[in-house]
């Protein structure tokens, strides 16, 4: 009897690996993954398989095929090119991925820091007339969310329709949510991948990390910087961060109302109504809005900022809050820094993410080795995102520099292609080098054996941070 009962198990075992691991091998596009995947599945065939169907395999197609089915917009065929021939390089790689052209005659400008960010987008909301689109990823039931939701409601008793979308998982940052007071006010919004038992839904990936309110589609904010006292460098929060923020006006406005739209719509909301706003060519800079997701626009912001690097002739610096480069990345970070370009990262001194941190330590000594800088800012966390190369191009935007931000994530990014943004972010990036100190080989070599151990672990978990 007991041989039975076993044999019965040994082949409940043998199928459930079988066909999890088959699965791995079919689906998962990371063969660094799928052998992580199929270690765990041999070994613990039912509990790795059950970790399999919930955080490994890919539900990004049949999502991209939802998200993009219904989209309506035609790809542009033309491509704005300018006047440098270093700028019609940078272009390329952005149009050649997204299929869109570059929008001339838009203003751009910086806001540092929830100080700066906040009065102004509160301002925006207070002087809307017609419509509030806002959408983030972190929204905190604290000061500065009531605040925003104390606007929405005068938004919306004066007559705005308003949109807030905010993502299941980073709305619950804070506790309790944000959502209740939402819903006490009555304010129309809607959850990003709503987490939930019937039907399930528990995945932890696929969420968006886009930060963007557009108001009477004639002012757009976009950038790092999630809703909350956490954003307020002079602030009492605990989780105090450093961050840039960005105002847009001009004709790219249209972009970020159609991205805006489409996630409001995958989130089923009904889409807001079409109706343009005149915004003139105004400003100096070109812009480009660049989509990321798993889904069909996957890995687009990973070859944008490849060919960015690629085009460099001066200089590529980098500000982000987590930087694991994957090995395409960092082969072009390695090779433009080699070519004599000045190649600096500037990453926060003290990562809350240590695992992050202890991952990229693993790989740092190859790109220390071909001469690139990587500087530690110290507190409060930094998690500024910005490239700078050379004096004429920007990109800015949601995304860090990880493989969850550029692979799992619904990001956004815009290509500025201006002299004056380029310059403003240099001066920033140059103001906070003096207070930064560099990670050298000689500390990264005088790690004890644990450190070493313990950094190598965390890196065979690099596909998944």
């Amino acid at each position: 009897m007991w041989f039975e009962y076993l044999l019965s198990f040994f082949s409940i075992y043998l199928v459930i690996a079988v066909v999890a691991a088959a699965h791995a091998l079919l689906h998962v596009r990371d063969s660094r993954a799928a052998f992580g995947w199929l270690g765990l599945i041999v070994v613990f065939p039912i509990a790795g398989a059950l970790l399999y169907a919930l955080f490994g395999i890919n539900r990004v197609r049949r999502k991209a095929q939802r998200i993009s089915q219904d989209t309506d917009s035609e790809p542009l065929t033309d491509p704005v090119t300018h006047q440098a021939t270093d700028g019609v390089l940078r272009n390329r790689p952005g149009y050649n991925i997204t299929g869109q052209r570059v929008v001339p005659g838009n203003s751009v400008a910086t806001l540092y820091n929830g100080e700066q960010a906040f009065p102004e987008m509160l301002e925006a909301i207070d002087k809307a007339q017609r419509e509030v689109l806002l959408s983030s990823y972190i929204f905190d039931n604290d000061d500065t969310g009531r605040l925003f939701v104390e606007k929405l409601v005068a938004a919306r008793d004066r007559g705005c329709s308003i949109y807030v979308l905010i993502d299941d998982v980073g709305m619950r940052y804070s506790f309790p949510t944000i959502i209740r007071e939402l819903r006490r006010h009555n304010i129309p919004h809607k959850r990003f991948m709503p987490l939930k038992l019937l039907p399930p839904s528990f995945s932890i990936n696929l969420r968006t990390h886009r930060k963007v309110l557009v108001t009477d589609r004639s002012l757009a904010f976009a950038g790092g910087m999630n809703i909350g006292d956490r954003q307020l460098v002079h602030g009492d929060s605990s989780h105090r961060a450093s961050d840039l923020h960005f105002r847009f006006e001009g004709p790219i406005i249209g972009e970020f109302v159609d991205l805006f739209a489409d996630d409001w719509k995958f989130s089923r909301g009904e889409p807001p109504k079409d109706w343009q706003a005149d915004n003139p060519q105004d400003g100096r800079a070109s812009c480009r809005l660049i989509t990321d997701g798993p889904d069909d626009t996957l890995d687009s912001m990973m070859l944008v900022i490849m060919g960015a690097i690629a085009s460099a002739r001066s200089r590529v610096w980098i500000m982000t809050p987590y930087f694991l480069p994957e090995r395409q990345m960092l082969g072009c970070l390695q090779a433009a820094a080699l070519s004599g370009v000045d190649v600096k990262v500037m990453i926060p001194e003290k990562n809350n993410w240590p695992l992050v941190q202890w991952a990229l330590q693993h790989t740092m000594s190859e790109l220390l080795d071909a001469g690139v800088h990587i500087l530690r800012r110290p507190p409060p966390f930094a998690h500024s995102k910005c490239i700078v190369i050379d004096d004429d191009y920007s990109l800015v935007g949601s995304s860090n520099l990880d493989p969850r931000s550029l692979r799992l994530n619904f990001e956004l990014g815009v290509e500025v292609f201006e002299p004056g943004l380029n310059g403003e972010l240099a001066a920033h990036f140059l103001e906070n080098l003096d207070s930064c100190k560099p990670f050298t080989s000689m500390e990264l070599n005088e790690r004890k054996t644990v450190a070493r151990l313990r950094d190598s672990a965390s890196a065979l978990f690099t596909p998944y941070l």
